[in-house]
């Protein structure tokens, strides 16, 4: 009698674990990803919206873009310009408020009146201590998120429904899962199983480098393929000598300068890296914003589908590839891109 009544209880507490659950449990609940300071307003109440960087001014422009007062750091050229409406084109830089080379004084912030101040990237005790100061000293609400490009769909829901716009946050988010799921370790689905080694070359002499675990190399992770800067430096950028790339021999240079571009295949230290001698060096392409990295933000989609045609054709297909970039400037831009336009930012005309 006494087993039985302690299974009925069993039973029973069972069942309302189960359903407190799976009332309480939602499945894009990321709160991890987000650090808020200061009172939050209602999602309706906020209509003024600072971007503290480039990595939240790129995100904001697709969430959001009638609710920036401003682009904090990015200085829109007409190349650029072009796949935006005359409103964005038209905002004015109000200096950037986090990371390298902070130009936005307090005084400044609180007379852009904004409701709240948006910060997306690495979560460090660095950038929770900016974002405490800098709600202490304005009284303006903080949001600080995560940027991680695995956190790319969670960070466009939620903002977009902090920022009242939830049905272009989901319509966002399911693009980046999808791209996410076509291109997790797509190297993997190769015969040989065998990892393409790749240098990522930034900077105007192609020696600077994200290593391996960097915000500024996730693309490379993402899809399989093995940074030669492997050694553990997470969210770190670092120099590398020409004898060091020597040493590396990657099968593939990947690189955001167009001017080291133009002059990295005539350089005759650089003809000694076999990747440059056989031509498998590409141009990451950087319309509206770079594909790879600059900045590292939500940009980096169209990197993932982009650099698994690049790497692995026999796994994304230039049809797949294609589609995706399109879809993207019309999700995420509101822009209809033609072939032709296409054409033209994969193989911008020589400088």
């Amino acid at each position: 009698m006494v087993n039985r009544y302690y299974s009925k209880v069993i039973i029973i507490v069972t069942i309302l674990f189960f359903t407190i659950f799976s009332v309480t449990a939602n499945p894009n609940d990321q709160s991890e990803i987000m650090q808020k300071f200061g009172d939050i307003p209602p999602p309706d109440e906020i209509n003024r919206v600072l971007s503290s960087g480039p990595v939240a001014d790129v995100i904001l422009l697709s969430v959001a873009p009638n609710k920036l007062v401003g682009l904090s750091s990015l200085s829109l050229s007409p190349q650029q310009k072009k796949f935006f409406s005359p409103a964005i084109q038209n905002l004015s830089m109000t200096g950037r408020l986090a990371g390298r080379g902070t130009t936005a004084s307090y005084e400044k912030i609180i007379q852009l009146t904004p409701n709240l101040i948006v910060d997306i990237g690495n979560i460090t005790p660095t950038y929770v201590d900016l974002a405490k100061q800098v709600e202490k000293q304005t009284r303006i609400p903080y949001l600080l998120i995560n940027g991680t490009l695995s956190s790319s769909p969670q960070q466009i829901r939620q903002l977009s429904h902090i920022l009242n716009n939830d049905e272009q946050g989901n319509a966002l988010a399911e693009y980046a899962e999808k791209v996410l799921k076509q291109t997790k370790n797509i190297g993997n689905l190769t015969s040989n199983n065998q990892a393409i080694k790749v240098y990522s070359a930034r900077g105007p002499d192609g020696l600077e480098t994200g290593l391996r675990g960097s915000i500024h190399t996730e693309v490379l992770d993402w899809i399989g393929a093995k940074n030669v800067a492997e050694q553990s430096g997470k969210n770190i950028i670092t120099r590398v000598s020409i004898e060091q790339l020597m040493i590396w021999q990657p099968d593939v240079i990947i690189i955001s300068d167009r001017n080291f571009y133009a002059k990295v295949k005539k350089d005759p230290l650089w003809q000694r890296i076999n990747a440059v001698k056989e031509g498998r060096v590409y141009l990451a392409p950087s319309l509206p914003f770079g594909w790879i990295d600059g900045p590292p933000s939500i940009n980096r989609l169209m990197g993932l589908s982009w650099l698994s045609y690049i790497l692995y054709p026999q796994n994304m297909s230039k049809e797949q590839f294609t589609a995706n970039i399109v879809e993207y400037f019309q999700l995420f831009y509101n822009y209809q891109l033609s072939s032709d336009e296409l054409e033209q930012i994969l193989t911008p005309e020589p400088l």
